[in-house]
């Protein structure tokens, strides 16, 4: 007959049953917690307050001699902090104990906790005095002396209050006790036999639902596993009879589906190989676990490697590039795509020639938006390496033939100017000048154009020495101070205390004086220019920060381009527009990064990197 009802019905019988039962354990236990209700109220009411008040002064007495102890080794600024904060919790918790006044002795111990806390004080006073005259010797001797006598007697006075409110609790507590133990044995009996009824039940009503239930999730896991010729045999005709039958029908549909589209996912699959293997450039996919997927025949060739000893294994175990492998993590980490950054250009050698390849990882997300694939491709710029080498070498060659035609023309020039060849009127003065100037221009963009090829060349020596970074900032600002002063705006620097580089001084102070110079340039009387640096991992982040004009979004991604001006040629007869680009290539060979952070109307930030003294 009960295999006849619904599930629902039997649920329902088995929880009417057990409610009954919890109904009357309820009840009896009612009863029993009122009665041990007022002697808890008791305890908690009259003695917690004041037990948890005097371990709080208790612990903040300590703090406050510990304070001192500070205070005695120098350190005032921190040991103040400490102290007052601590005080005021002391004077939080002794306010909380007076007004909770509930044995007749507390009122003569609280009296003499504040008595002595203010004497506490005074003394505390007179420790502080000592220390501001930085008599540390005299400051240790009166806080043995003074201070700590009474911290002692403020510390018992505190734990005495403690003793007497513990003292009257566990009165209280063994009159609840007494009362709790005929609750409890009452209790039990009544509990043990209202848990035997309702286990009794439980398991009928139980065998009921679970038996067939068993034997549905069997084959679930069974069908999971891809056994899609399982049929469920269940004789009940409640909700799981019914499930039973859906789920048969189930199967039966997915049979149909899955002989239907394993051959399109065939297809699929097959596509896709198809395009990653007729991809020119290397090629390759990894997973969330950094393995490897596929791999087309270009990036089999660069890595001297097959697909089918690689698939599956992790990236590292194959493929002995860490730096290509740092970029997948990279990318993997941060889920976002990744292409064309200089520091992503590798080389590789292969059969003495040296192949330049641009790394860019892309991820593939799922729908919840993790990234569970990265594809990186190599794009070979080899030859757009080779053409920039030839044009850096152009550059310097034609750098070097103008020199000298530029200080013959500059030497004659200032010739003129002295009259040491004859005197010159007004008008040719003025030309002459002209001239020099454009000379002076000439000389000083070859002059970069020289640096700028020593550098891209491996050419220029580095004299790397332990640095202070406050005498790179000092030799930095003193070319500038006259002419900010006269312009009207603040050149500051930091205090950076002991913080030091490892770097070359005089390359270092060349990139600090370009970007003063250019703050200078886009900033107007009230601005402020200010350096700055800062401690981070194993780094040394030095930053030139003005609250001038700012840089537009459109220039900053090329800000270290060759011959870059910001605004077109609203500068152009300020600077060759090298300065940049040189900085950027000094700081790179230090092994370091920069890079621009800018809002127009807001101010520019440039910052670089440096290595930590050796």
């Amino acid at each position: 007959m009960i295999k006849n009802l619904s599930l629902k019905i039997k649920i329902l019988l088995g929880y009417i049953v057990i409610i009954l039962i919890t109904i009357g354990v309820a009840l009896w236990s009612i009863s029993n917690f009122m009665t041990l209700n007022e002697a808890i109220h008791d305890i908690m009411v009259e003695n917690y307050r004041s037990v948890i008040a005097a371990e709080k002064m208790v612990e903040s007495l300590e703090r406050q001699d510990s304070a001192e102890l500070i205070f005695s080794f120098g350190q005032k600024d921190k040991a103040l902090n400490i102290f007052q904060e601590n005080q005021m919790q002391f004077m939080k918790y002794l306010s909380r104990a007076e007004d909770n006044i509930t044995i007749p002795e507390e009122e003569k111990i609280i009296n003499n906790i504040n008595e002595g806390y203010q004497a506490y004080l005074d003394k505390f006073w007179n420790l502080r005095q000592l220390a501001n005259q930085n008599e540390i010797q005299k400051v240790q001797d009166y806080y043995l002396e003074e201070s700590m006598p009474q911290f002692e007697k403020v510390k018992n006075e505190t734990r005495k209050l403690l003793m007497v409110n513990q003292e009257h609790m566990k009165e209280s507590q063994q009159k609840a006790n007494n009362n709790a133990s005929q609750a409890i044995y009452s209790t039990i009996v009544f509990s043990v036999l209202a848990v035997i009824l309702a286990i009794v039940l439980g398991i009928y009503i139980s065998n009921l639902i679970i038996r067939p239930t068993k034997r549905l999730t069997e084959i679930v896991k069974e069908v999971a596993d891809g056994d899609l010729e399982q049929l469920i045999e269940v004789d009940t005709k409640d909700e799981i009879g019914e499930l039973a039958a859906e789920f048969n029908s189930m199967t039966q549909r997915l049979r149909e589906y899955e002989e239907m589209n394993v051959s399109k996912l065939i297809a699929e699959k097959n596509k896709s190989e198809g395009i990653v293997k007729s991809i020119s450039s290397p090629l390759l996919v990894t997973d969330d676990e950094n393995k490897i997927l596929l791999i087309n025949p270009r990036a089999e060739k660069l890595f001297k490697l097959e697909e089918e000893n690689v698939l599956g294994n992790h990236f590292l175990e194959t493929i002995k590039e860490e730096r290509i492998f740092n970029l997948i993590a990279e990318t993997l980490n941060s889920g976002s795509e990744q292409s064309g950054k200089d520091s992503r250009v590798i080389k590789f050698e292969q059969k003495n020639k040296e192949l330049y390849f641009r790394v860019s990882t892309t991820p593939v997300k799922d729908k919840s938006g993790d990234t569970k694939l990265v594809v990186t491709l190599l794009d070979d710029i080899t030859h757009l390496k080779e053409v920039d080498e030839m044009k850096s070498e152009f550059v310097s060659m034609v750098s070097h033939e103008f020199r000298t035609p530029l200080t013959s023309m500059n030497m004659g020039i200032s010739m003129l100017l002295e009259g040491n060849i004859g005197e010159v009127n007004d008008n040719q003065q003025e030309l002459l000048e002209v001239a020099k100037e454009d000379c002076e221009r000439l000389n000083n963009l070859v002059d970069d154009l020289l640096d700028l090829s020593k550098i891209e060349s491996g050419e220029i020596n580095l004299e790397f020495d332990n640095i202070q970074v406050e005498k790179i900032f000092k030799a930095s600002i003193k070319p500038f101070v006259d002419q900010a002063k006269n312009k009207g705006v603040e050149l500051v620097a930091d205090d950076v205390d002991d913080l030091a580089v490892h770097a070359d001084l005089n390359k270092i102070t060349w990139v600090i004086t370009n970007l003063i110079g250019n703050a200078l340039r886009y900033t107007q009387s009230g601005d402020q220019i200010k350096l700055s640096a800062e401690k981070k991992g194993h780094k040394v982040h030095i930053s030139v920060t003005d609250t001038g004009e700012g840089i537009p979004k459109e220039y900053q991604h090329k800000i270290f381009d060759k011959f870059m001006r910001v605004g077109g040629d609203k500068d152009k007869d300020t600077g060759s527009g090298l300065g940049l680009a040189i900085s950027k290539e000094m700081i790179e060979a230090h092994g370091g990064r920069i890079w621009v952070e800018s809002e127009v109307g807001e101010g520019t930030r440039f910052t670089f990197t440096l290595k930590l003294p050796k």
